[in-house]
């Protein structure tokens, strides 16, 4: 069992260390975990070398929250490039025998880390978490020091590119041998009322040694245990492996999850060593069965028709922190309107907004930022895209909303004119290459890539990658009807989703408002067979700086303004959903 004192001795040193002028901290006990959220050293130096900004004591920095953005403060709002944080901490001694990890939530886009003056690595990607082993590098009986490097410069698409450190840091103290992660699967079958169950346990073995692993599982079902299994592994010294088990429940006992049912399970597992706990780890998750027959999506097997909105990770106060308040209270409105099923935007989610959406039974497909006809990642085989494929579907695996996994947007040539665009053909190899990836990864999600060249003049079956699609995702800005039927002529047999409609900015609040033009197609749509629902662009105004940004700095294709103020089109939309 893990020891309380210990980590009682960590929470004192911890607060000793937090007694600085400018630092405060909020400190948070689960476990064996430690947050270094709070107030963190700040300084904005596009022009000082790394070196010196590495040995600064930092007297003369500003400060900032951590979780947080610099361009919410005034200071730096517009401030492009990079932004290093400070902070300093001090574990107690007893701690070194154990293996000390920070773990990073996401920082934008580019970042390096560094304890007291050591290089841990470096990340690319803005939305995914990482983390650093940093036992070889912690002062065991003196104070350390954290620095942060967090570039903003790369940014993609017309959302605001918000820098910093956008979610939790943690420190986390594991024995040698620790659970890296648990995957489940609860995929039912209708034909035999059975449920088929796959658990993926990745385990991690930093002992000079070869060790036995037990494995005691639960299924609990709100905190009654519905079934327990026990497997044991042999893990190797120094190594990472992924050990499996299946098995097969009744179906009858069992409660499914969808949009009106949001039934949710949980996965408890812990990890001993000699008969002694070494780890514990619990994920919920859902029984569902998401699906592709035809030109129809099915839910537990059962056809639907699913409306939504798309929901940009944005706010003046906020920025992309994604808070509980604000996430809780935009899924609400969400659903109140009709909506229940989106790709929300061009990255992947919060996990606290996807737990609130496992609650509330929200459908969603996340997506990595590849975007746009000049996007820099577009080539088969990108390393750096399957690593946030990786990363997003790692970390997002157990979350029954999540229904699929989409591998870019948009992406089109930038010669031909509108209405003639094409893929490249290194847009395509890369959308196939990437298409393939996921289905390496999980094969119990749909798989899709946004088009907007699907209905193009030019396109056909050889330049789409319509044969690795489950799901045709489309947007329009035009006549969504005209291009949802060019899309079906072309590509016949498979399910459209409409996943950005619009046909221009509504316009700011209280008065912008959905045109005639758009109403009639959202209605038309609805009656299309092969069309399986749409998703308006979008629910919330949000800060960019792309051309055709009024001078508010917002972009007003909302349905609510940056501050969730309603539009007229508030209510136009809702009788269109709800009905």
């Amino acid at each position: 069992m893990i020891q309380k004192g210990v980590i009682l001795g960590f929470l004192i040193c911890f607060l000793m260390a937090c007694q600085s002028k400018k630092q405060t901290a909020i400190i948070q006990v689960s476990d064996n975990q430690i947050s270094l959220n709070g107030t963190w050293n700040f300084i904005a130096a596009n022009n000082l070398s790394e070196e010196k900004i590495i040995l600064d004591k930092a007297v003369e920095w500003d400060t900032l929250s951590v979780p947080g953005n610099w361009d919410t403060t005034e200071k730096y709002a517009t401030f492009k490039g990079k932004g290093y944080y400070q902070r300093k901490f001090s574990i107690p001694e007893d701690l070194q025998e154990s293996q000390i990890r920070i773990q990073f939530g996401a920082v934008y886009q580019t970042s390096k880390v560094w304890l007291n003056g050591v290089l841990l690595g470096n990340h690319v990607g803005g939305y995914t978490p990482f983390e650093f082993n940093i036992t070889p590098y912690i002062n065991q009986n003196k104070e350390n020091i954290l620095v942060v490097l967090a570039d903003n410069t790369y940014s993609r698409g017309a959302w605001w590119a918000w820098g910093g450190i956008s979610r939790s840091v943690t420190l986390v103290k594991n024995q040698k041998v620790r659970m890296v992660r648990q995957h489940i699967t609860a995929i039912p079958n209708f034909d035999d009322e059975t449920v088929a169950f796959t658990i993926s346990y990745k385990l991690e073995n930093n002992d000079d040694r070869t060790v036995k692993v037990d494995l005691n599982s639960e299924i609990l079902f709100q905190e009654t245990a519905v079934l327990s299994k026990e497997h044991q592994v042999v893990l190797q010294s120094n190594s990472v492996q992924v050990s499996n088990i299946s098995f097969t429940q009744k179906l009858s006992n069992f409660k499914l999850w969808d949009f009106n049912h949001p039934n949710l399970y949980q996965l408890k597992t812990a990890l001993l060593v000699d008969k002694i706990e070494q780890d514990e780890q619990k994920d919920n998750f859902g029984v569902r069965k998401i699906e592709a027959k035809g030109e129809q999506l099915f839910l537990n097997n059962k056809p639907v028709k699913m409306n939504g909105f798309n929901r940009v990770h944005d706010h003046p106060k906020y920025g992309n922190t994604e808070p509980d308040e604000l996430v809780q209270k935009d899924m609400l409105d969400i659903k109140s309107l009709g909506g229940v099923f989106s790709r929300l935007m061009h990255s992947p989610q919060a996990p606290n907004l996807l737990d609130f959406c496992d609650k509330i039974g929200y459908l969603i497909i996340e997506e990595i930022p590849v975007w746009g006809d000049d996007d820099p990642q577009t080539f088969k085989g990108n390393p750096l895209t399957k690593k946030w494929l990786s990363e997003m579907i790692e970390r997002d695996y157990n979350h029954p909303s999540v229904v699929g996994w989409s591998v870019g947007n948009e992406l089109r040539d930038s010669i031909k004119p509108w209405g003639k665009k094409t893929l490249t053909k290194s847009q395509l190899y890369y959308i196939n290459s990437m298409l393939d990836h996921v289905d390496d990864l999980d094969k119990t999600r749909l798989k899709t890539y946004v088009s907007l060249t699907s209905y193009g003049k030019n396109t056909d079956q050889t330049n789409e990658p319509f044969e690795k699609l489950d799901l045709l995702c489309i947007n329009s800005y035009g006549d969504a009807v005209k291009a949802a039927k060019s899309t079906h002529e072309k590509f016949p047999g498979k399910p459209i989703f409409v996943s950005e409609i619009g046909i221009k900015q509504i316009g700011p609040a209280t008065e912008g408002e959905l045109s005639a033009q758009l109403i009639d197609q959202l209605q038309i749509l609805k009656t299309l067979p092969y069309v399986v629902g749409s998703s308006i662009w979008s629910y919330n105004d949000y800060r960019s700086d792309y051309k055709g940004t009024p001078a508010s700095g917002f972009r007003e294709w909302g349905v609510v303004n940056e501050k969730r103020a309603p539009k007229k089109a508030y209510q136009q939309i809702k009788k269109i959903y709800k009905n």
